[in-house]
């Protein structure tokens, strides 16, 4: 199974986890990964819509990987959905080219899990489980990485472990 990650991290640079998810990632067979502000910086203008849409094109699986940022996802995730995912393209009656794939969130969050019992993080990111459904993809569980600000270095190693697990499928 061909796998595209789509990752944002405003701050990756401080990243402990989602460092260390990218580079047990980079080990998996059939992955690509395309690091949003690493490509774009901060600029959504900058996204280069045909080039992303191929990637796509080419994946069976789209996983969106990110930290949850105040309950949500980081700005050049949404700014990439919102212009990769057109009309003509995504949606609409032409727009059939997510049909089949397989979308699934990778998500960290700084808290621990009791932090999101309500709403729960299936809750919080209904939007794009929405997205997912409307351009005719499957929904894959959500998987997430709670409490990365204390995690122990045996928890993130099973956390990376789970992710190649994953990948791997």
């Amino acid at each position: 199974m061909k796998t595209l990650i789509i990752f944002s991290h405003t701050w990756f640079a401080q990243s402990k986890v989602n460092r260390a998810l990218l580079e047990a990632a980079q080990d998996a067979d059939n992955v690509t990964i395309r690091n949003l502000e690493e490509l774009y910086g901060q600029n959504p203008e900058k996204i280069d819509v045909k080039a992303e849409q191929k990637l796509i094109e080419a994946a069976d699986r789209i996983i969106f990987q990110c930290p949850v940022f105040w309950f949500s996802i980081p700005p050049m995730l949404k700014a990439y959905i919102d212009r990769v995912f057109e009309h003509g393209w995504a949606y609409g009656s032409q727009g059939h080219a997510l049909e089949g794939k397989i979308l699934q969130l990778v998500l960290s969050t700084g808290g621990p899990q009791e932090s999101y019992q309500q709403p729960t993080i299936g809750e919080l990111f209904l939007p794009l489980t929405a997205v997912g459904n409307y351009t005719g993809m499957e929904v894959a569980p959500i998987r997430v990485a709670y409490g990365c600000l204390t995690i122990s270095d045996s928890d993130l190693q099973k956390i990376c472990d789970n992710y190649k697990k994953l990948l791997n499928e």
